[in-house]
């Protein structure tokens, strides 16, 4: 087990039960997008499965505390934002009318979590050969596993022929001292969370995808916003045009980015908190905040599996096929530390649910196809290889560009800051890789992943005709920019 949840998920009383059966053709460990997603494949496959979570529902992080519930709360930030815009483009003065309280934004959210709690039950008895446990898993070879309530209640040992390991991720706390003043996602985002008012100013550590994302909902609400990280830029790994554009845009909110700053400790002072800080010169210094938000990433959670050595250098080693050096032993999710996103642990689960049934490990997961955003106003997403990957691999490459400042639909719902931008191979033509920046990144980058899954030509995407008037629009429109 992971840790206890200040508030568990609802579930079904049969679930409280212990597992059915002692012999499985599946024990899935995890009931996150690694785990469940592959254990309904292999119900389809009428094989029986035994699933185990100690949340007692599924979704794993991503739905208690991750993409969902914060989605949910930046999307309502998004509308508001929109509507204050397209009012302020016609000359509307009071557009500060137009707003938004953090704890309806919450209670949104704890809906849309409910709601999704409640269809993962009924998902989970449409698939009947799958037996859901609410317990603890404990591995004792790559065959058999003791399964315990989570009140301690019940015990049973159960043997699998497979094993598909999915225990997902927790949250980094850098060892300093006071880091237990400070909140995380889990307060921020986690479900019936008693957190339930805004800060009138935060000090984030981290300034990866997850921290930047904060800064800028925090910010539209008009929190003052400080993100301390230690490398030299945020979002480390990102497109450089990205980060630049994310960047003005966060001090135009009045956020302040601190970089080349390691935080030493945090404390309290006078009410407010207090995170200090060191620079590489030796150079000391310190920021103030009513709250400080821990955003330093996440680690596979790997606690009992090195019995099965599996595990190397924190994260469970697997093959694109999913399947670990074990040959019954798969895994899929956070736990194997390559993309810690919940849609790649879907793929990533759904591969090593077929590979098992096949009996042979001959699907693939293409992990150059994996498209990453960051939900922050406006969107930004990336896919494939960026222009500094292309050059280190010393790629041949030209790059082409559409303004979403031309874009109709851009135009009408008053979203002209971006551009959808396409990394292009110049001999054979191949879509390499996809930077978007602005409104509907998210959804934009799909159609790119996909053209570099089936490595399709800058020219076929050219001649695809999209809907008008629709932002998708801006995809064609950068690849008709193609020449030789």
């Amino acid at each position: 087990m992971i840790r206890k949840y200040p508030v568990f998920p609802p579930t079904d009383p049969e679930f409280e039960d212990p597992p059915r059966l002692s012999n499985y053709d599946v024990i899935v460990i995890g009931g996150g997008g690694g785990g469940y997603h592959g254990a309904f494949e292999l119900s389809k496959g009428g094989y029986k499965v035994l699933l185990i979570d100690d949340k007692g529902n599924l979704g794993g992080n991503c739905l208690y505390e991750g993409c969902i519930p914060s989605k949910s709360v930046s999307i309502i930030i998004y509308l508001m934002e929109k509507l204050r815009n397209i009012l302020n483009s016609v000359g509307n003065v009071d557009i500060n009318k137009v707003r938004v309280l953090w704890e309806n934004a919450i209670d949104h959210k704890d809906n849309v979590q409910y709601l999704r709690y409640l269809q993962h039950i009924r998902e989970i008895k449409e698939h009947e050969n799958v037996d859901f446990v609410k317990g603890i898993a404990k591995v004792l070879d790559n065959h058999r596993v003791v399964v315990e309530a989570v009140d301690g209640s019940w015990s049973k040992e159960v043997e699998g022929k497979y094993l598909l390991v999915a225990t997902g991720s927790t949250a980094i706390r850098i060892p300093v001292p006071g880091a237990d003043l400070a909140i995380g996602s889990e307060e921020l985002f986690g479900y019936k969370t008693s957190y339930r008012k805004v800060p009138s100013d935060v000090v984030i550590i981290g300034g990866g995808y997850i921290g930047v994302e904060v800064a800028s909902a925090l910010s539209s609400l008009g929190v003052k916003a400080t993100i301390v990280e230690m490398l030299p830029r945020i979002l480390s790994g990102w497109d450089s045009s990205i980060v630049s554009q994310i960047e003005g845009k966060l001090r135009s909110k009045g956020v302040e980015i601190l970089t080349n700053s390691k935080v030493t400790a945090i404390r309290e002072e006078s009410g407010q908190k207090v995170v200090e800080y060191e620079r590489p010169d030796g150079s000391r210094g310190y920021v103030t905040g009513s709250e400080v938000i821990m955003a330093v990433g996440r680690k596979p959670y790997v606690e009992g599996l090195d019995k099965l050595g599996i595990v190397e250098k924190g994260h469970v080693e697997v093959s694109a096929t999913m399947r670990t050096r074990v040959p019954n032993v798969y895994a899929a999710g956070d736990v194997i530390g390559k993309y810690m996103l919940y849609h790649s642990a879907v793929k990533e689960s759904v591969v090593a649910a077929w590979n098992m049934m096949h009996g042979n490990p001959i699907y693939e997961v293409n992990f150059n196809a994996i498209p990453m955003t960051i939900f922050t106003e406006p969107e930004a997403a990336m896919v494939g290889l960026s222009e500094d990957a292309a050059k280190a691999r010393g790629i041949n490459y030209v790059t082409v560009q559409y303004p979403l400042e031309d874009d109709a639909y851009a135009q009408i719902i008053g979203v002209r800051e971006g551009w959808v931008k396409l990394i292009v191979e110049r001999e054979s033509q191949r879509i390499i890789g996809g930077v978007v920046y602005g409104e509907a990144a998210s959804m934009i980058i799909n159609e790119i992943a996909l053209a570099i899954a089936v490595n399709a030509r800058v020219k076929d995407i050219a001649l695809l005709p999209h809907a008008h008037p629709t932002i998708f629009e801006s995809i064609d429109r950068a690849a008709i920019r193609f020449s030789l």
